[in-house]
């Protein structure tokens, strides 16, 4: 039995999605949130502004029907008071929540990245393994395993379980698990080849985790409850000028409804208009092997 047989004939160890892996792709279905960054991205904002701005419309005129204007305007004063305080609470608490998913969003396009350094170092550790019939077999697993990732990067299927690429990855794993390095060379290189793997296997799976991971929902609530809260407070203030309350109330809604969409579009760093993108070192390598056929 040569080396080649000896170490593809054994049974690649099952390669995990991280620590919670059933989480992420327990369901088929996606969330409210994740459907609206299906469509375009003036779409989805429109969208969130029509329903803010007429829910801020139909609550203030029910309110105008049965508070008359000389009843609100008494409470002006006090009302202003409380106002000012919930909304600095709540943009205390919308700022928070901006922040969180904004760091969250920048630490996700880094993985991305390191993920794209990892698979193309790996590559090149690979390709000058001395031995060259394991050399041959790592990159051919290797290049499987990055076209099973290309063909998984379409968007619509970015809440589906990358079933292809993991089993790739389980074989390319067993592969290089099973080679017995000869040398004082190859095991030098071989054990490169394993922080490259280990490394490349780290970041894909925090690019997963990125992908399927939300807000709680206690911090949805807080950010909904909270935007119906302040926006029907400014229902109590009394006018003169129907007209100028409305257009008041209506930038209001529609600058709470804007930046909800922006902690809706960075808690989802895989999709949208604004994404980490996909690691371009799988590209790299398949066109490098390629152009070396």
């Amino acid at each position: 039995m040569n080396r080649f047989e000896r170490f593809t004939d054994r049974k690649p160890p099952d390669l995990k999605e991280g620590n919670n892996s059933n989480s992420f792709f327990a369901g088929d279905t996606m969330s409210l949130s994740a459907q609206l960054l299906m469509l375009p991205q003036w779409m989805a904002v429109s969208l969130l502004v029509v329903i803010a701005v007429s829910f801020s419309i139909v609550g203030f005129l029910t309110v105008h029907h049965f508070i008359p204007v000389k009843i609100r305007q008494i409470h002006n004063d006090v009302a202003g008071f409380v106002f000012a305080t919930l909304g600095v609470t709540y943009g205390v608490l919308l700022a928070f929540v901006v922040i969180v998913v904004w760091e969250q969003f920048n630490d996700a396009k880094a993985n991305v990245e390191n993920e794209s350094s990892s698979v193309i170092l790996l590559y090149k550790n690979v390709a000058t393994y001395p031995d060259k019939i394991a050399s041959d077999a790592m990159r051919n697993g290797l290049l499987k395993y990055a076209s099973q990732a290309v063909e998984e990067q379409d968007p619509a299927r970015s809440e589906q379980l990358p079933g292809d690429s993991l089993s790739a990855m389980n074989q390319l794993l067993g592969l290089i698990d099973g080679i017995i390095p000869d040398s004082r060379h190859e095991e030098i290189l071989y054990a490169q080849i394993l922080i490259n793997l280990n490394e490349l296997s780290k970041y894909r799976n925090l690019r997963y985790q990125a992908m399927h991971e939300e807000l709680p929902s206690a911090i949805w609530i807080g950010v909904v409850v909270g935007a119906i809260i302040t926006t029907s407070f400014t229902f109590l203030f009394g006018t003169e000028n129907v007209w100028a309350h409305i257009i008041m109330m209506s930038l209001l809604a529609a600058l709470i409804a804007v930046v909800v969409y922006v902690v809706i579009e960075m808690d989802h760093p895989a999709m949208g208009e604004v994404n980490i993108g996909f690691p371009q070192g799988y590209s790299k390598i398949l066109e490098i092997a390629k152009a070396q056929q």
